[in-house]
């Protein structure tokens, strides 16, 4: 008796995998065909991909030198701190003074003293102009406390200022954190900046994907027609140039990539060196996985959308209603 539901279960399950199967193999076969026809077009594929790659790699290379730049804000906490420098003619006593009521304050967290001769070795150690201070009659570089606050709020700062212009024999206060402050400043207006950047030439991007697009479609109004007179649907007759403009989007973010190594290539060797000046914790960082990835699929996706939104107008012309 439930041999005639058995059949009828089997014979679903069979056509269900029958359409599975014939969907995937025209998903695979619009895939490589698009390729193929990319390929049979060279030059105008290359055109493309060149003015999609363009597009997205100034947002890259601006998404790169913010990480880099960002190497220093992220230090910023860490470096903020005052450069108390002393009088040239101070006393043994005033320094001794100074040292005590800075160690006796709540607001330093750590005091390091640098004298006038650990200065002038210093200096001529990271500058390389020992022979001047050398032909120098009086060491011309002050004493100096290095002073580094309990807390990095401004209101810390301006109290340890005070502190410190009460003081007999301090000379003058440098606060290391004010141009951390400005690059850090800067490196918001790079992140702002990469954002609208992102947004206006992904706009460019959905504007070149669908205007080729559209010139394919141009180009197969008797082919679209025909299929439409078959009775092939509109999404089947679509999937074609939704993979075109997948491939575009994708290979276009492929070449903004490459282009963008060829930069850091170039530019790596003087950019190191110039890190480097700053300590060996700073290195030259590229865009990374994370980033490859986000500006490959962004581009995908891009390229994609823009094929979908010409194929919803102008394929709509050429068919049934």
């Amino acid at each position: 008796m439930n041999r005639p539901a058995n059949t009828k279960g089997a014979r679903r399950e069979r056509d269900r995998r029958i359409r599975i199967n014939a969907w995937a193999s025209n998903h695979r076969d619009c895939a490589l065909d698009t390729i193929r026809r990319m390929l049979a077009q060279p030059v105008a594929t290359l055109m493309t991909l060149a003015v999609i790659g363009i597009a997205l790699l100034l947002p890259a290379l601006l998404y790169v030198a913010g990480s880099n730049l960002g190497q220093f804000t992220d230090r910023l906490e860490a470096t903020n701190r005052l450069t108390v420098y002393l009088a040239p003619d101070i006393s043994e006593q005033s320094i001794s003074e100074i040292r005590e009521a800075l160690d006796n304050s709540e607001l330093v967290g750590s005091l390091r003293f640098i004298s006038s001769k650990q200065a002038a070795e210093d200096f001529a150690r990271w500058s390389g102009l020992g022979d001047v201070l050398d032909s120098l009659a009086d060491n011309p570089l002050p004493a100096a406390f290095v002073v580094q606050p309990t807390s990095a709020d401004d209101g810390t700062l301006v109290s340890l200022q005070e502190l410190l212009n009460g003081l007999s024999g301090v000379d003058q206060i440098q606060v290391d954190q004010r141009w951390l402050e400005r690059l850090a400043g800067i490196s918001r207006l790079i992140d702002r900046t990469v954002m609208t950047l992102v947004i206006i030439l992904a706009f460019a991007v959905l504007f070149i994907t669908g205007n080729s697009i559209r010139t394919l479609i141009a180009n197969r109004q008797a082919e679209i027609r025909v299929m439409d007179l078959m009775g092939a649907t509109r999404s089947y007759m679509a999937r074609p140039f939704l993979y075109m403009g997948l491939w575009y989007g994708l290979f276009g973010g492929m070449a903004a990539w490459l282009l963008l190594q060829c930069m850091l290539l170039l530019l790596r060797e003087s950019a190191s060196t110039l890190l480097a000046s700053y300590g060996p914790q700073y290195q030259l960082i590229g865009l990374g996985g994370i980033g490859a990835a986000a500006l490959l699929l962004g581009s995908a996706g891009l390229g994609w959308l823009g094929a979908k939104l010409s194929v919803s107008r102008h394929l709509r012309a050429l068919t049934r209603s």
